[in-house]
Protein backbone atom coordinates (compact mmCIF):
# COMPACT_ATOMS: atom_id res chain seq x y z
CA UNK A 1 0.00 0.00 0.00
CA UNK A 2 2.77 2.34 0.67
CA UNK A 3 4.18 1.85 -3.32
CA UNK A 4 0.47 2.28 -4.41
CA UNK A 5 0.48 5.27 -2.17
CA UNK A 6 3.96 6.94 -2.85
CA UNK A 7 3.12 6.43 -6.85
CA UNK A 8 -0.18 8.17 -6.70
CA UNK A 9 1.92 11.21 -5.18
CA UNK A 10 4.32 11.13 -8.19
CA UNK A 11 1.20 10.90 -10.35
CA UNK A 12 -0.23 14.08 -9.38
CA UNK A 13 2.91 16.24 -9.27
CA UNK A 14 3.65 14.76 -12.65
CA UNK A 15 0.30 14.57 -14.21
CA UNK A 16 -1.75 17.84 -12.77
CA UNK A 17 1.25 20.33 -14.25
CA UNK A 18 -0.14 18.63 -18.10
CA UNK A 19 -3.67 19.63 -17.41
CA UNK A 20 -2.29 23.62 -16.81
CA UNK A 21 -0.61 23.18 -20.06
CA UNK A 22 -3.24 22.24 -22.12
CA UNK A 23 -5.08 25.58 -20.10
CA UNK A 24 -1.80 27.72 -20.88
CA UNK A 25 -0.61 26.67 -23.95
CA UNK A 26 -3.03 28.49 -26.44
CA UNK A 27 -3.05 31.53 -24.57
CA UNK A 28 0.55 32.04 -24.60
CA UNK A 29 0.29 31.37 -28.27
CA UNK A 30 -1.95 34.32 -28.38
CA UNK A 31 -0.30 36.59 -25.96
CA UNK A 32 3.31 35.69 -27.31
CA UNK A 33 2.99 35.37 -31.20
CA UNK A 34 4.41 32.68 -32.80
CA UNK A 35 8.17 33.87 -32.80
CA UNK A 36 7.78 34.02 -29.36
CA UNK A 37 6.10 30.81 -28.47
CA UNK A 38 8.82 29.38 -30.17
CA UNK A 39 11.58 30.62 -28.64
CA UNK A 40 9.73 29.48 -25.24
CA UNK A 41 9.32 25.99 -25.86
CA UNK A 42 12.98 25.87 -26.49
CA UNK A 43 13.42 27.46 -22.86
CA UNK A 44 11.25 24.72 -21.72
CA UNK A 45 12.99 22.11 -23.53
CA UNK A 46 16.22 23.31 -21.97
CA UNK A 47 14.67 23.15 -18.45
CA UNK A 48 13.06 20.19 -19.52
CA UNK A 49 16.41 17.99 -20.64
CA UNK A 50 18.90 19.98 -18.05
CA UNK A 51 18.70 16.10 -16.38
CA UNK A 52 20.28 14.87 -19.68
CA UNK A 53 23.88 17.00 -18.25
CA UNK A 54 23.76 14.85 -14.33
CA UNK A 55 25.60 12.16 -15.62
CA UNK A 56 23.29 9.95 -14.04
CA UNK A 57 24.60 10.76 -10.96
CA UNK A 58 21.01 10.98 -8.83
CA UNK A 59 19.82 7.93 -10.19
CA UNK A 60 23.09 6.20 -9.16
CA UNK A 61 22.67 7.96 -5.68
CA UNK A 62 18.94 6.73 -5.38
CA UNK A 63 20.39 3.04 -6.05
CA UNK A 64 23.26 3.49 -3.89
CA UNK A 65 22.04 5.60 -0.89
CA UNK A 66 18.81 3.37 -0.20
CA UNK A 67 20.56 0.15 1.38
CA UNK A 68 23.17 1.96 3.57
CA UNK A 69 20.15 3.76 4.52
CA UNK A 70 17.91 0.74 5.10
CA UNK A 71 20.33 -0.34 7.39
CA UNK A 72 21.43 2.51 9.02
CA UNK A 73 24.87 2.68 7.69
CA UNK A 74 25.33 6.57 8.38
CA UNK A 75 28.99 6.93 7.77
CA UNK A 76 28.38 5.29 4.64
CA UNK A 77 25.30 6.94 3.63
CA UNK A 78 26.78 10.83 4.10
CA UNK A 79 29.83 9.51 1.91
CA UNK A 80 28.07 8.80 -1.00
CA UNK A 81 25.75 12.18 -0.76
CA UNK A 82 28.83 14.20 0.18
CA UNK A 83 30.35 13.11 -2.69
CA UNK A 84 27.60 13.16 -5.47
CA UNK A 85 26.44 16.35 -4.12
CA UNK A 86 30.36 18.07 -5.24
CA UNK A 87 30.15 16.11 -8.20
CA UNK A 88 26.56 17.75 -9.70
CA UNK A 89 27.72 21.17 -8.11
CA UNK A 90 30.96 21.14 -9.87
CA UNK A 91 29.36 19.64 -13.40
CA UNK A 92 25.98 22.39 -13.06
CA UNK A 93 29.31 25.28 -12.18
CA UNK A 94 31.25 23.97 -15.62
CA UNK A 95 28.17 23.55 -17.86
CA UNK A 96 26.67 26.91 -16.19
CA UNK A 97 29.57 28.79 -17.68
CA UNK A 98 30.13 27.12 -20.88
CA UNK A 99 25.70 28.22 -21.55
CA UNK A 100 26.64 31.37 -20.62
CA UNK A 101 29.73 31.96 -22.89
CA UNK A 102 27.98 30.34 -25.88
CA UNK A 103 24.65 32.15 -25.76
CA UNK A 104 24.92 35.13 -28.15
CA UNK A 105 26.16 32.17 -30.60
CA UNK A 106 23.47 29.88 -30.32
CA UNK A 107 21.19 33.29 -30.13
CA UNK A 108 22.33 34.61 -33.71
CA UNK A 109 22.41 30.43 -35.08
CA UNK A 110 18.28 30.15 -33.79
CA UNK A 111 17.33 33.54 -35.51
CA UNK A 112 18.39 36.88 -37.23
CA UNK A 113 15.26 39.01 -35.50
CA UNK A 114 15.79 41.84 -33.12
CA UNK A 115 14.54 39.17 -30.27
CA UNK A 116 18.10 37.62 -30.88
CA UNK A 117 19.38 40.45 -27.94
CA UNK A 118 16.55 38.81 -26.16
CA UNK A 119 17.36 35.50 -26.56
CA UNK A 120 20.38 35.82 -25.14
CA UNK A 121 19.39 37.22 -22.11
CA UNK A 122 17.30 34.47 -21.52
CA UNK A 123 19.49 31.68 -22.39
CA UNK A 124 21.50 32.99 -19.62
CA UNK A 125 19.13 32.64 -17.16
CA UNK A 126 18.95 29.53 -17.95
CA UNK A 127 22.93 29.11 -17.92
CA UNK A 128 22.15 30.21 -14.24
CA UNK A 129 19.49 27.97 -13.23
CA UNK A 130 21.58 24.75 -14.81
CA UNK A 131 23.87 24.21 -11.72
CA UNK A 132 20.23 24.66 -9.33
CA UNK A 133 18.43 22.20 -11.14
CA UNK A 134 20.97 19.37 -10.93
CA UNK A 135 21.45 20.32 -7.47
CA UNK A 136 17.73 19.86 -6.99
CA UNK A 137 17.72 16.44 -9.00
CA UNK A 138 20.51 15.34 -6.32
CA UNK A 139 18.58 16.15 -3.99
CA UNK A 140 15.44 14.47 -5.48
CA UNK A 141 17.49 11.11 -5.74
CA UNK A 142 18.44 11.65 -2.01
CA UNK A 143 15.12 11.99 -1.05
CA UNK A 144 13.82 9.19 -3.49
CA UNK A 145 16.12 7.22 -1.38
CA UNK A 146 14.41 7.47 2.17
CA UNK A 147 11.18 6.88 0.29
CA UNK A 148 10.00 11.00 0.98
CA UNK A 149 7.82 11.16 -1.54
CA UNK A 150 5.36 13.16 -0.35
CA UNK A 151 7.90 15.83 0.12
CA UNK A 152 9.16 15.68 -2.96
CA UNK A 153 5.69 16.16 -4.77
CA UNK A 154 4.96 18.92 -2.45
CA UNK A 155 7.98 20.56 -4.29
CA UNK A 156 7.78 19.32 -7.31
CA UNK A 157 3.79 20.13 -8.49
CA UNK A 158 4.39 23.75 -7.49
CA UNK A 159 7.53 24.17 -9.41
CA UNK A 160 5.93 21.97 -12.36
CA UNK A 161 2.62 24.05 -12.22
CA UNK A 162 5.14 27.47 -11.90
CA UNK A 163 6.84 26.49 -15.48
CA UNK A 164 3.45 27.42 -17.29
CA UNK A 165 1.81 29.65 -15.13
CA UNK A 166 4.79 31.79 -14.60
CA UNK A 167 5.36 32.87 -18.11
CA UNK A 168 1.48 33.01 -18.89
CA UNK A 169 1.02 35.86 -16.06
CA UNK A 170 4.15 37.87 -17.02
CA UNK A 171 2.58 37.60 -21.01
CA UNK A 172 -0.52 38.77 -19.10
CA UNK A 173 0.44 41.25 -17.35
CA UNK A 174 2.98 43.34 -19.28
CA UNK A 175 4.67 43.96 -22.36
CA UNK A 176 5.67 40.16 -22.78
CA UNK A 177 9.50 39.66 -22.75
CA UNK A 178 11.92 36.59 -22.84
CA UNK A 179 13.95 37.44 -20.63
CA UNK A 180 11.74 38.52 -17.91
CA UNK A 181 9.96 35.03 -18.94
CA UNK A 182 13.72 33.36 -18.53
CA UNK A 183 14.13 35.09 -14.96
CA UNK A 184 10.50 33.75 -13.83
CA UNK A 185 11.90 30.41 -14.65
CA UNK A 186 15.37 30.72 -13.05
CA UNK A 187 13.96 32.27 -10.01
CA UNK A 188 11.64 28.81 -9.63
CA UNK A 189 14.82 26.57 -9.90
CA UNK A 190 15.80 28.48 -7.10
CA UNK A 191 12.65 28.13 -4.93
CA UNK A 192 12.98 24.32 -5.48
CA UNK A 193 16.21 24.24 -4.82
CA UNK A 194 15.86 25.92 -1.20
CA UNK A 195 12.77 23.58 -0.91
CA UNK A 196 14.79 20.49 -1.29
CA UNK A 197 17.42 21.51 0.79
CA UNK A 198 15.30 22.36 3.77
CA UNK A 199 13.58 18.77 3.28
CA UNK A 200 17.34 17.07 2.61
CA UNK A 201 18.15 18.48 6.45
CA UNK A 202 14.74 17.17 7.68
CA UNK A 203 14.64 14.13 6.34
CA UNK A 204 18.25 12.97 6.55
CA UNK A 205 18.70 14.87 10.25
CA UNK A 206 20.68 11.64 11.02
CA UNK A 207 23.47 12.52 8.81
CA UNK A 208 24.24 15.84 9.93
CA UNK A 209 28.37 16.52 9.88
CA UNK A 210 28.60 13.17 8.16
CA UNK A 211 28.33 14.78 4.74
CA UNK A 212 31.61 14.41 3.41
CA UNK A 213 33.48 13.93 0.04
CA UNK A 214 35.61 10.39 -0.73
CA UNK A 215 37.42 10.19 -3.78
CA UNK A 216 37.25 6.71 -3.71
CA UNK A 217 33.44 6.23 -4.39
CA UNK A 218 34.14 8.33 -7.41
CA UNK A 219 34.99 5.55 -10.01
CA UNK A 220 31.79 3.39 -9.45
CA UNK A 221 29.37 6.33 -9.17
CA UNK A 222 30.66 7.82 -12.63
CA UNK A 223 31.02 4.57 -14.17
CA UNK A 224 27.26 3.76 -13.41
CA UNK A 225 26.50 7.37 -14.46
CA UNK A 226 28.31 7.10 -17.65
CA UNK A 227 26.13 4.18 -18.74
CA UNK A 228 22.84 6.03 -17.28
CA UNK A 229 24.31 9.09 -19.28
CA UNK A 230 24.54 7.18 -22.57
CA UNK A 231 20.86 5.77 -22.48
CA UNK A 232 19.72 8.94 -21.48
CA UNK A 233 21.30 10.43 -24.94
CA UNK A 234 20.15 7.56 -27.10
CA UNK A 235 16.75 7.18 -25.82
CA UNK A 236 15.24 10.79 -27.28
CA UNK A 237 17.68 10.30 -30.48
CA UNK A 238 15.74 7.24 -30.82
CA UNK A 239 12.02 8.60 -29.80
CA UNK A 240 12.50 11.60 -32.30
CA UNK A 241 14.59 10.07 -35.05
CA UNK A 242 11.79 8.71 -36.77
CA UNK A 243 9.82 11.92 -37.10
CA UNK A 244 13.01 13.82 -38.12
CA UNK A 245 13.48 10.46 -41.06
CA UNK A 246 9.68 11.15 -41.79
CA UNK A 247 10.01 15.02 -42.25
CA UNK A 248 12.74 14.93 -44.42
CA UNK A 249 12.49 11.68 -46.28
CA UNK A 250 8.47 12.02 -46.62
CA UNK A 251 7.14 15.39 -46.08
CA UNK A 252 6.67 17.94 -42.81
CA UNK A 253 2.80 16.81 -43.28
CA UNK A 254 3.47 13.11 -43.20
CA UNK A 255 5.72 13.68 -40.39
CA UNK A 256 2.49 16.12 -38.44
CA UNK A 257 0.27 12.96 -39.20
CA UNK A 258 2.49 10.57 -37.28
CA UNK A 259 3.61 12.38 -34.44
CA UNK A 260 0.06 13.95 -33.14
CA UNK A 261 -0.73 10.35 -32.25
CA UNK A 262 2.74 9.77 -31.20
CA UNK A 263 2.40 12.57 -28.54
CA UNK A 264 -0.74 11.30 -27.46
CA UNK A 265 0.28 7.90 -26.24
CA UNK A 266 3.56 8.92 -24.97
CA UNK A 267 1.76 11.19 -22.25
CA UNK A 268 1.13 8.07 -20.53
CA UNK A 269 4.64 7.51 -19.37
CA UNK A 270 4.25 9.70 -16.38
CA UNK A 271 2.58 6.39 -15.03
CA UNK A 272 5.41 4.06 -15.36
CA UNK A 273 7.45 7.26 -14.29
CA UNK A 274 5.88 7.52 -11.38
CA UNK A 275 5.64 3.83 -10.37
CA UNK A 276 9.25 3.33 -11.25
CA UNK A 277 10.23 6.05 -8.63
CA UNK A 278 9.35 4.08 -6.27
CA UNK A 279 10.34 0.61 -7.27
CA UNK A 280 13.85 1.67 -7.58
CA UNK A 281 14.54 2.47 -4.08
CA UNK A 282 12.61 -0.35 -3.08
CA UNK A 283 14.38 -2.74 -5.48
CA UNK A 284 17.52 -1.37 -4.44
CA UNK A 285 17.28 -1.90 -0.97
CA UNK A 286 15.51 -5.51 -1.74
CA UNK A 287 19.00 -6.17 -4.41
CA UNK A 288 20.72 -8.47 -1.95
CA UNK A 289 17.59 -10.85 -0.39
CA UNK A 290 17.42 -14.25 -1.67
CA UNK A 291 14.38 -16.32 -2.06
CA UNK A 292 11.09 -14.86 -4.21
CA UNK A 293 10.17 -12.20 -2.11
CA UNK A 294 12.16 -9.31 -3.99
CA UNK A 295 10.93 -11.28 -7.41
CA UNK A 296 7.44 -10.92 -5.74
CA UNK A 297 7.49 -7.39 -5.65
CA UNK A 298 8.89 -7.40 -9.29
CA UNK A 299 5.90 -9.83 -10.30
CA UNK A 300 3.17 -7.52 -8.26
CA UNK A 301 4.74 -4.16 -10.19
CA UNK A 302 4.47 -5.65 -13.49
CA UNK A 303 1.11 -7.08 -13.03
CA UNK A 304 0.12 -3.77 -11.74
CA UNK A 305 1.41 -1.67 -14.53
CA UNK A 306 0.17 -3.98 -16.71
CA UNK A 307 -3.87 -3.59 -15.87
CA UNK A 308 -3.64 0.28 -15.19
CA UNK A 309 -2.26 0.76 -18.44
CA UNK A 310 -4.68 -1.68 -20.57
CA UNK A 311 -8.06 0.03 -20.44
CA UNK A 312 -6.04 3.55 -21.62
CA UNK A 313 -4.61 1.74 -23.95
CA UNK A 314 -7.24 -0.42 -25.29
CA UNK A 315 -9.53 3.01 -25.41
CA UNK A 316 -7.16 4.72 -27.29
CA UNK A 317 -6.94 2.42 -29.99
CA UNK A 318 -10.69 1.32 -30.16
CA UNK A 319 -11.73 4.77 -30.61
CA UNK A 320 -8.40 6.13 -32.42
CA UNK A 321 -10.76 7.56 -35.48
CA UNK A 322 -13.41 8.76 -32.92
CA UNK A 323 -10.87 10.87 -30.31
CA UNK A 324 -8.12 11.96 -33.30
CA UNK A 325 -11.47 13.69 -35.01
CA UNK A 326 -12.99 15.60 -31.72
CA UNK A 327 -9.32 16.72 -31.12
CA UNK A 328 -7.76 17.47 -34.49
CA UNK A 329 -10.20 17.40 -37.12
CA UNK A 330 -11.50 14.50 -39.42
CA UNK A 331 -8.47 14.97 -41.96
CA UNK A 332 -6.22 13.91 -39.27
CA UNK A 333 -8.06 11.25 -38.06
CA UNK A 334 -8.43 9.74 -41.68
CA UNK A 335 -4.53 9.44 -41.74
CA UNK A 336 -3.42 9.24 -38.31
CA UNK A 337 -6.18 7.00 -36.79
CA UNK A 338 -4.74 3.80 -37.85
CA UNK A 339 -1.20 5.13 -36.44
CA UNK A 340 -2.86 5.43 -33.17
CA UNK A 341 -3.70 1.34 -32.84
CA UNK A 342 -0.10 0.35 -33.04
CA UNK A 343 1.18 3.59 -30.84
CA UNK A 344 -0.83 2.18 -28.06
CA UNK A 345 -0.36 -0.98 -28.85
CA UNK A 346 3.58 -0.50 -28.34
CA UNK A 347 3.08 2.01 -25.62
CA UNK A 348 1.42 -0.78 -23.16
CA UNK A 349 4.41 -3.23 -24.41
CA UNK A 350 6.91 -0.48 -23.55
CA UNK A 351 5.53 0.90 -19.89
CA UNK A 352 5.64 -2.70 -18.49
CA UNK A 353 9.46 -3.06 -19.74
CA UNK A 354 9.64 -0.06 -17.30
CA UNK A 355 9.63 -2.42 -15.00
CA UNK A 356 12.44 -4.21 -15.98
CA UNK A 357 14.81 -1.74 -16.63
CA UNK A 358 13.97 -0.63 -12.95
CA UNK A 359 14.69 -3.53 -11.66
CA UNK A 360 18.41 -3.54 -13.82
CA UNK A 361 19.23 -0.40 -12.51
CA UNK A 362 18.38 -1.31 -8.89
CA UNK A 363 20.72 -4.11 -9.20
CA UNK A 364 23.53 -1.90 -10.56
CA UNK A 365 23.77 -3.33 -13.40
CA UNK A 366 23.92 -0.24 -15.97
CA UNK A 367 25.61 -1.43 -18.55
CA UNK A 368 23.79 -3.83 -20.32
CA UNK A 369 20.52 -1.73 -20.84
CA UNK A 370 23.02 0.75 -22.11
CA UNK A 371 24.64 -1.30 -24.78
CA UNK A 372 21.25 -2.57 -25.73
CA UNK A 373 20.11 0.62 -26.40
CA UNK A 374 23.23 1.31 -28.88
CA UNK A 375 22.65 -1.89 -30.58
CA UNK A 376 18.95 -1.12 -30.98
CA UNK A 377 19.49 2.34 -32.82
CA UNK A 378 21.40 1.53 -35.96
CA UNK A 379 18.61 -1.34 -36.45
CA UNK A 380 15.83 0.55 -35.84
CA UNK A 381 16.92 2.83 -38.31
CA UNK A 382 17.18 0.30 -41.15
CA UNK A 383 13.85 -1.01 -39.90
CA UNK A 384 12.10 2.00 -40.02
CA UNK A 385 13.68 2.56 -43.50
CA UNK A 386 12.50 -0.66 -44.87
CA UNK A 387 9.09 -0.36 -43.60
CA UNK A 388 8.57 2.99 -44.32
CA UNK A 389 9.42 2.25 -47.51
CA UNK A 390 7.04 -0.36 -48.07
CA UNK A 391 3.92 0.34 -46.13
CA UNK A 392 4.34 4.95 -45.41
CA UNK A 393 3.74 5.79 -42.36
CA UNK A 394 2.26 2.65 -40.81
CA UNK A 395 5.17 1.35 -41.88
CA UNK A 396 6.64 3.56 -39.60
CA UNK A 397 4.95 2.59 -36.83
CA UNK A 398 5.06 -0.45 -36.84
CA UNK A 399 8.76 0.08 -36.55
CA UNK A 400 8.28 1.93 -33.86
CA UNK A 401 6.50 -1.24 -32.56
CA UNK A 402 8.62 -3.68 -33.09
CA UNK A 403 11.42 -1.65 -31.33
CA UNK A 404 9.04 -1.43 -28.50
CA UNK A 405 8.64 -5.19 -28.31
CA UNK A 406 12.61 -6.79 -28.94
CA UNK A 407 13.41 -4.11 -26.37
CA UNK A 408 11.12 -5.33 -23.64
CA UNK A 409 11.94 -8.66 -24.32
CA UNK A 410 15.44 -7.70 -24.41
CA UNK A 411 15.06 -6.26 -20.73
CA UNK A 412 12.94 -9.06 -19.38
CA UNK A 413 15.88 -11.59 -20.53
CA UNK A 414 18.49 -9.69 -18.83
CA UNK A 415 16.27 -9.75 -15.30
CA UNK A 416 15.51 -13.68 -16.21
CA UNK A 417 19.25 -14.74 -16.15
CA UNK A 418 18.88 -14.17 -12.18
CA UNK A 419 15.73 -16.00 -12.08
CA UNK A 420 14.38 -19.60 -12.50
CA UNK A 421 10.64 -20.04 -13.13
CA UNK A 422 9.46 -17.65 -15.00
CA UNK A 423 5.41 -17.90 -14.92
CA UNK A 424 5.75 -17.59 -18.35
CA UNK A 425 2.53 -18.97 -19.09
CA UNK A 426 0.54 -16.63 -17.11
CA UNK A 427 2.12 -13.81 -18.40
CA UNK A 428 2.13 -15.67 -22.07
CA UNK A 429 -1.68 -15.55 -22.29
CA UNK A 430 -2.01 -12.14 -20.65
CA UNK A 431 0.06 -10.64 -23.36
CA UNK A 432 -1.71 -12.63 -25.82
CA UNK A 433 -5.08 -11.77 -24.90
CA UNK A 434 -4.41 -8.12 -24.79
CA UNK A 435 -3.28 -8.55 -28.44
CA UNK A 436 -6.28 -10.04 -29.16
CA UNK A 437 -8.31 -7.09 -27.51
CA UNK A 438 -6.02 -4.84 -29.72
CA UNK A 439 -7.97 -6.41 -33.12
CA UNK A 440 -10.96 -5.06 -32.06
CA UNK A 441 -9.76 -1.52 -33.41
CA UNK A 442 -10.92 -2.86 -36.80
CA UNK A 443 -14.16 -3.54 -35.87
CA UNK A 444 -16.45 -0.85 -37.58
CA UNK A 445 -19.65 -1.08 -35.11
CA UNK A 446 -18.96 1.75 -32.61
CA UNK A 447 -21.44 -0.37 -30.04
CA UNK A 448 -19.94 -3.02 -29.93
CA UNK A 449 -15.99 -1.63 -29.36
CA UNK A 450 -17.96 0.63 -26.31
CA UNK A 451 -19.40 -3.04 -25.11
CA UNK A 452 -15.87 -4.33 -25.26
CA UNK A 453 -14.00 -1.76 -23.63
CA UNK A 454 -16.55 -1.34 -20.96
CA UNK A 455 -15.92 -4.98 -20.30
CA UNK A 456 -12.57 -4.44 -20.04
CA UNK A 457 -12.83 -1.37 -17.45
CA UNK A 458 -15.25 -3.51 -15.45
CA UNK A 459 -13.11 -6.65 -15.35
CA UNK A 460 -9.88 -4.96 -14.14
CA UNK A 461 -11.45 -2.90 -11.74
CA UNK A 462 -12.78 -6.18 -9.84
CA UNK A 463 -9.20 -7.61 -10.20
CA UNK A 464 -7.90 -4.37 -8.45
CA UNK A 465 -10.28 -4.24 -6.01
CA UNK A 466 -10.04 -8.43 -5.21
CA UNK A 467 -5.85 -7.61 -4.95
CA UNK A 468 -6.78 -4.58 -2.94
CA UNK A 469 -8.57 -6.51 -0.17
CA UNK A 470 -6.24 -9.06 -0.44
CA UNK A 471 -3.52 -6.87 0.51
CA UNK A 472 -5.40 -5.76 3.54
CA UNK A 473 -6.08 -9.18 4.84
CA UNK A 474 -2.71 -10.03 4.32
CA UNK A 475 -1.40 -7.04 6.45
CA UNK A 476 -3.85 -7.02 9.22
CA UNK A 477 -2.84 -11.12 9.56
CA UNK A 478 0.84 -9.64 9.72
CA UNK A 479 -0.54 -6.88 12.34
CA UNK A 480 -2.36 -9.67 14.03
CA UNK A 481 0.70 -12.20 14.21
CA UNK A 482 3.17 -9.77 15.45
Amino acid sequence: MRIARHSFYNLLGMGLPLLLALLAIPELLRLLGTERFGWLTLLWALVSYMGLFDLGLPRALTQQLAPAVSRQRWAEAGAIGGTVAALVAGLGLLLAVVLWWAAPALAALLTTTTEAERLVVALRWMAAALPLTLMSTAMRGALEACHAFRGINAIRLPLGLWTFAGPWAIAAWREPDLGDIAAALAFGRLAALLAHGALVMRVLHMLRGLWRWEGARCAPLLRAGGWLTVGNVISPLMGYSDRFFLGIVVSGTAAAYYAAPQEIVTKLWIIPGALTAVLLPEFATRATEAGEGSWRLFDAAVAAIFMALLPLTLGLALFSHELLGLWLGPEIAMHSGPLLVWFALGIQINCVAHIALTWLHARGRYRAPALLQVVEFPLFLLLLWGLSTIWGLQGAAIAWLLRMAVDCVSLFALCGAERRGWPSRTWGGAVLLAGLLFVAASWDSLPLRLLLWSALVAAVTVLAWRWRTREALASAAAGGLS
